[in-house]
């Protein structure tokens, strides 16, 4: 069998095994605890703007009854003149969000909640990733999980009474990325540096990574219904590599995809697949 390296894996190939299965009872509980959806607290956020929102209306009411009876009513539709270095300042996110090699760019619909005692930021609604040669949307919410970040030994501490009325004194930053879970038809789209197309999809998936940010033993879990795995397309008559296509037909399938060397090793649920593989065209004899 030909190994194909993936550019979503950090070029690394990939391997095809089916060994007994390693996946534990515990191992799926842990994976349903971590993809749940969290309820987001309510921060009024924007009830908290609606207010600014009405004291400003009134303090402007106020300054235009002010300069109206001082007879200074034309400031208020005066157009504004540039300021002398107006025109020379750039603005600093013009091609800050669009997706590179070595960074990833997500958005999301229904905003972000940042959790600072549990080093957590959740992406609500429909979330899109790019970058690192793949794209990857679901439909309900990504839940980044980070390591704490490193204590240094010449940070300072603020006293326990100060540090009771400062809220974002416990708050020191994030840390490595340690994992992500993604929710609600979780899909997967990359190449390998042949151009052959890699897909994966789910209801819901893990991704944990190993302390350091090493690829090595970092894995990733797909369960639910309907969990697809292609490379390549089999459809394609004319491919010239083989390519495989896989897709449950249990509701409560798995697939967890582990790297070890430079190796990828995948296990799946023992029952409930359909798999295809498409050969490449065989050359005519010569005669």
């Amino acid at each position: 069998m030909k190994l194909q390296p993936l550019i979503l894996l950090a070029v690394i190939p990939i391997l095809f095994a089916a060994p007994p299965p390693r996946v534990t009872d515990k191992d799926l509980a842990r994976f349903e605890r971590l993809v749940t959806p969290k309820e987001r607290p309510d921060l009024g956020a924007i009830e908290s703007y609606e207010k600014a929102e009405a004291r400003n209306l009134a303090t402007a009411k106020r300054m235009v009854d002010f300069l109206d009876s001082a007879g200074q009513s034309t400031l208020i539709s005066q157009p504004d003149s540039l300021a002398p270095s107006q025109d020379e300042i750039e603005d600093p996110l013009k091609g800050l969000f669009e997706p590179e090699p070595d960074t990833l760019l997500i958005s999301c619909s229904k905003g972000i909640y940042l959790d600072g005692e549990s080093y957590e930021i959740d992406y609500l609604g429909k979330v899109k990733i790019q970058g690192k040669g793949l794209t990857m949307t679901c439909d309900k919410q990504l839940k980044a999980l980070f390591y704490p970040p490193e204590k240094k030994e010449a940070e300072k501490k603020l006293p326990p009474e100060e540090s009771k009325k400062d809220p974002l004194a416990k708050f020191g930053g994030f840390g490595e990325l340690k994992q992500f879970t993604a929710g609600g038809n979780v899909r997967v789209n990359g190449k390998t540096e042949d151009g052959q197309k890699v897909y994966m999809g789910g209801d819901n998936a893990l991704y944990e990574m190993s302390k350091g940010g090493e690829l090595e033993n970092s894995t990733i879990t797909f369960r639910g219904k309907k969990i697809g795995f292609m490379m390549g397309d089999v459809t394609d008559k004319s491919d010239k590599a083989t390519s495989y296509a896989m897709t449950s037909i249990s509701d409560d399938a798995w697939i967890k995809a582990v790297i070890r060397g430079r190796m990828l090793f995948v296990e799946w649920s023992p029952t409930g697949w359909l798999t295809k593989v498409g050969f490449p065209p065989q050359a005519p004899e010569k005669k």
